[in-house]
């Protein structure tokens, strides 16, 4: 994990790789759309967002609605049909995008790969990580994250884990069921005011919207 290779060839040249946006983040997250555009141009390819892609369709699913997760992954079958890799970014989305498309990867393990050639401005900031359960139980990719974080000179990580890590935004929970999302995400948003940082980062779009309604500081991805 974040070895790396030299690539060469030019972002004209390079290979096309496919972004997976979905639905609330195509909108709500053009800033990392375009973060994925130049990370990826930093190590000679290009990024394409299809336009007929939709939700990934792991809401459907979880409330029990294969039929409408089953059409939205046919779709996004579809949008995608030809793409050698497909880079997801919210690790919610994932599983879904990964078992409807072929070639699904999640987008920081696929920058990792490539991280010799990245190189980073200093950023002296304290930071802190929250690593959603997706991420860590499913995707996989917090190491590669860490990794990655820790090429960029001066940004200081602190690890934003306290009660059970969880934030409690689960899916639709953070809407079904408040009071109970609420009770999960409160000892993260503890540590995170303690931590004396000025920024959260976390690679799942919902628990970002759920965490960042708790505080004033920016919820970003880490991308």
């Amino acid at each position: 994990v974040c070895a790396g290779a030299a690539v060469g060839a030019s972002v004209a040249d390079g290979p096309a790789v496919a972004v997976f946006t979905g639905c609330v983040a195509r909108i709500y997250e053009t800033g990392l759309h375009a973060a994925i555009t130049r990370l990826l141009a930093a190590i000679g390819q290009h990024a394409v967002f299809p336009d007929d892609q939709g939700c990934c369709g792991a809401l459907h699913a979880h409330a029990g609605d294969p039929g409408t997760a089953a059409m939205l992954a046919a779709r996004n079958r579809a949008a995608f049909a030809g793409a050698a890799t497909v880079l997801t970014l919210a690790s919610g989305c994932h599983e879904a995008v990964a078992k409807a498309v072929a070639g699904t990867r999640d987008a920081i393990d696929h920058l990792a790969d490539h991280a010799d050639v990245l190189h980073f401005v200093p950023r002296p900031e304290r930071v802190v990580l929250h690593l959603p359960c997706s991420q860590r139980n499913n995707v996989g990719s917090d190491a590669a994250l860490r990794c990655l974080l820790e090429r960029v000179p001066g940004l200081e990580v602190i690890g934003l884990d306290a009660g059970f890590g969880c934030c409690g935004a689960a899916g639709t929970q953070m809407l079904t069921d408040p009071a109970r999302a609420d009770r999960f995400r409160q000892p993260l948003l503890a540590q995170l005011a303690a931590s004396g940082a000025t920024r959260l980062l976390s690679a799942n779009i919902g628990c970002r919207l759920h965490l960042g309604n708790g505080t004033t500081l920016p919820a970003q991805h880490p991308l």
